[in-house]
């Protein structure tokens, strides 16, 4: 099996990479209850519990603060150097009709008021997913050394992470193509009934039905295709192979994947909404003192600019948060389904104790 880039440690023995390696005995590695595994890195080489990886997730940005907070800083203030000029621009002539108190916004300017809003939104969207993406294929091959206990530069990682760009770009592309069908098989028959004018009952029924599928069937590809983007990044995957590899990943332990991404995201955006607050309060004082007098107009420049240093802030640590917690759950999927944790002792140049038992009944 050849090599992997980015998963060759400098003066160590070289693993045969995050390829896939030929899988473990039936029931999958097992590990006695007492066995202590060495941690040359983030986290222990064998089957990691939640916790672990939110640990494994701050030891690493605690480890290497400069590329995990400070690159996600700057990719987060080069997506606001693009999203607020964007935003005065789109919506700055409507904040003071939209906020204001005395003359309130006719039905045209609110309309007007609302297209400009949902341009402005799914820009900013765009602008940031792409952003994320590419932070996120840095941050792997970062996590990827951290494991082993090695540090890698920015300017290193960024030469691994490149070339996958591309497929990390077609997988969202694709992913969100796949949403889009989802949610017009599931909601487009009420929205139909509506256009066309079919009873009420009929036109309630539709929804009833369709909008908790459509969020039930996104909230499971979610989940099943949540590893794709380390499996891109670490075996050089392409597209739909790493969406098959990701589902192969998740199978068998879809609830856990599904809990400890829950609880990620949660953290991250309570993280996040504590940050954002003081600069909120900020935001609002700006849009006072630069207002015309007749309402708060948060979409003046000078507002804009507080809330950009705040989404800045909050970003540069939830996105090496989440970043590196989805490529620790990667890791431990493979240590489960493939014995990884033994490629991984021999890349990092320690000894696994002998606690692979013979095989038993498999936990996922």
């Amino acid at each position: 099996m050849t090599d992997q880039p980015g998963w060759t440690p400098p003066a160590r023995p070289v693993p045969s990479g995050w390829a896939p390696q030929q899988p473990p005995p039936p029931g999958g590695p097992q590990w006695s209850p007492g066995a202590s595994a060495p941690k040359p890195g983030v986290i222990p080489l064998r089957p990691l519990g939640v916790g672990e990886i939110l640990d494994g997730a701050i030891s690493s940005i605690r480890a290497q603060p400069k590329i995990m907070l400070g690159l996600s800083a700057v990719v987060a203030a080069l997506t606001q150097l693009l999203i607020v000029p964007l935003n005065w621009l789109f919506l700055r002539d409507l904040g003071d009709s939209a906020f204001a108190v005395d003359d309130p916004a006719s039905p045209d300017e609110q309309i007007a008021a609302t297209a400009s809003a949902v341009s402005a939104l799914g820009v900013q969207v765009l602008v940031t997913l792409i952003a994320a993406l590419l932070l996120t294929g840095i941050l792997t091959v970062v996590m990827s050394r951290a494991v082993l206990g090695q540090q890698i530069g920015a300017r290193e990682a960024w030469a691994q992470a490149r070339p996958r760009v591309p497929a990390l770009l077609g997988v969202t592309g694709l992913v969100i193509l796949i949403l889009l069908g989802v949610a017009l098989l599931s909601i487009g028959p009420g929205i139909l009934a509506s256009v066309l004018g079919a009873p009420t009952p009929v036109v309630v029924v539709a929804f009833v039905l369709g909008v908790p599928t459509a969020i039930a069937v996104a909230v499971y590809l979610y989940v099943a295709f949540a590893l794709a983007p380390p499996a891109i990044v670490l075996e050089r995957r392409g597209v739909r192979a790493s969406l098959r590899r990701s589902r192969q990943l998740v199978r068998g332990a879809w609830w856990r994947t599904f809990g400890i991404l829950l609880l990620v995201n949660v953290i991250a955006q309570v993280l996040a909404n504590i940050l954002a607050v003081p600069f909120l309060v900020l935001t609002l004082l700006a849009a006072w003192l630069t207002g015309s007098g007749d309402g708060l107009n948060p979409y003046e420049i000078v507002p804009l600019l507080v809330t950009a240093v705040g989404t800045i802030v909050a970003s540069a640590v939830t996105w090496p948060f989440t970043a590196g917690a989805t490529a620790l759950l990667y890791v431990d999927r493979r240590i489960r389904r493939e014995a990884l944790d033994l490629e991984l002792a021999r890349a990092a140049g320690v000894t696994l104790p002998t606690a692979h038992l013979p095989a038993g009944p498999s936990t996922g």
